[in-house]
């Protein structure tokens, strides 16, 4: 299943938000990530959080679950929740950075805990919509599957350990390269149409620059 999350982060365009919608079999609000569907006239099919930064008389039509664990972030208790009642494919996160970088990096440190099966992808909008970043985790069972183009920039992020990262398909390639404090890959460039990634063991998010 193809779910896509809404946090409460930097909101997504009517268009980005509505492409992703049409492409997912489960749309899921976040606590404040709510917020952006009533001004889109849009909804989503469920809403998980503890409901703190909502109204919620606006989810009246919404299927609405509870989470009330205040020892763990909305983010971590909607993918417990999701992992246990839905059989998840694929995660698409939108609204998960721009407004605090901490946010952002907590999310990363969440979702590199999901099952390495599961296909993760973080999308948010910069420069006034005009470009888009994509974060993509890559693991041992899920590669790298963004489509990108030749003279894209991209970025290794490396917030989690990983051993024997490669590349194909960069101006300065990536070999056998193991997550350490020395390594740096930032404002690589693609010099053919959808380079590929595979690495031996752990998980490295991709980022990609449109």
């Amino acid at each position: 299943m193809n779910i896509l999350i809404l946090l409460a982060g930097s909101p997504p365009s009517k268009t980005l938000l509505k492409t992703e919608m049409s492409a997912a079999d489960l749309v899921v609000a976040v606590d404040g990530g709510f917020n952006i569907f009533p001004k889109y006239r849009l909804l989503p099919d469920l809403l998980l959080g503890d409901m703190d930064s909502i109204k919620i008389d606006m989810a009246e039509s919404v299927e609405i679950h509870n989470l009330w664990d205040q020892d763990q972030t909305d983010l971590q208790k909607t993918l417990h929740y999701l992992q246990d009642a839905y059989p998840v494919k694929s995660l698409i996160l939108l609204g998960a950075g721009g407004r605090r970088t901490d946010h952002l990096l907590h999310n990363l440190h969440i979702c590199a805990l999901v099952d390495p099966s599961v296909n993760v992808i973080f999308k948010n909008e910069i420069d006034d919509e005009s470009a888009i970043e994509m974060i993509q985790r890559v693991t041992p069972q899920n590669g790298f599957n963004l489509q990108v183009k030749k003279g894209n920039t991209l970025s290794i992020l490396p917030i989690e350990d990983f051993k024997g990262l490669n590349s194909h398909g960069l101006k300065w390639e990536i070999v056998n390269q193991d997550r350490s404090a020395t390594f740096i890959s930032q404002s690589n460039l693609a010099i053919k149409d959808d380079p590929s990634f595979n690495i031996i063991s752990g998980c490295a998010y991709i980022a990609v620059y449109q």
